[in-house]
């Protein structure tokens, strides 16, 4: 069975609490698969891109390497000064951005018809798809998936990872600072420091978030 719902495309008009419809064995079959499909093409061809390798298995070796060796290698890659060509990543990301769009006008068609799908994947991967997908979400995707949080089927941390995801791609400052990003001095991940204390700690209580201290 192939859902057709999955291929609905997100429009603005989300409410925020949106009545699912049912679901029988044979859509919650036919969901586990496409959901587990999409968490596999999510990362089909990042990590060649960010490590700068094509080969499987030299490939294996260096998302095994020391964290902070990767992630120096990351930077390096991205700086072009090692790994494959820039003309080749550029391939690559035309290829996963096609990918990305597919996986998120699917993903989007099952949460606005069936809600936050935390029951077939692990809830980090799914949460990914949306962020690789941050450009897409609107006030109205991200109003729908706020009531997600609050009827508990997503998480409050991963829509806050989400959220402040969106933010940081229309520059503009975070909300709820809990993304880390890795800090290439200090050679740690760390997050950022609120803006207004105030306002993050009133926004992270409305999702179910402790408290951001000082």
């Amino acid at each position: 069975m192939r859902l057709l719902v999955l291929l609905l495309p997100v429009v603005s008009t989300f409410a925020q609490e949106t009545k699912h419809l049912a679901l029988t064995n044979a859509i919650k079959d036919s969901l586990r698969k496409e959901i587990a499909a999409m968490c596999v093409s999510d990362q089909k061809y990042r990590w060649q891109i960010m490590l700068g390798e094509t080969d499987s298995v030299k490939l294996a070796g260096l998302k095994n390497m020391d964290e902070n060796a990767k992630w120096q290698r990351v930077r390096d890659v991205t700086d072009n000064k090692i790994g494959i060509s820039k003309s080749q990543k550029d391939s690559l990301w035309i290829l996963q951005n096609f990918i990305d769009s597919i996986n998120f006008m699917k993903l989007s068609g099952v949460i606005k018809n069936y809600g936050f799908p935390k029951k077939y994947c692990e809830t980090y991967k799914i949460t990914a798809i949306l962020q690789h997908n941050s450009y897409r979400s609107d006030e109205g995707f991200l109003g729908l998936l706020k009531g997600e949080v609050k009827n508990g089927n997503m998480p409050g941390m991963e829509y806050a990872a989400l959220y402040d995801r969106i933010q940081n791609y229309h520059k503009q400052p975070e909300l709820y600072y809990v993304n880390k990003r890795y800090d290439y001095e200090r050679k740690t991940p760390a997050t950022g420091t609120p803006i207004d204390l105030e306002a993050t700690n009133k926004a992270r209580k409305e999702i179910g978030l402790k408290r951001w201290k000082e």
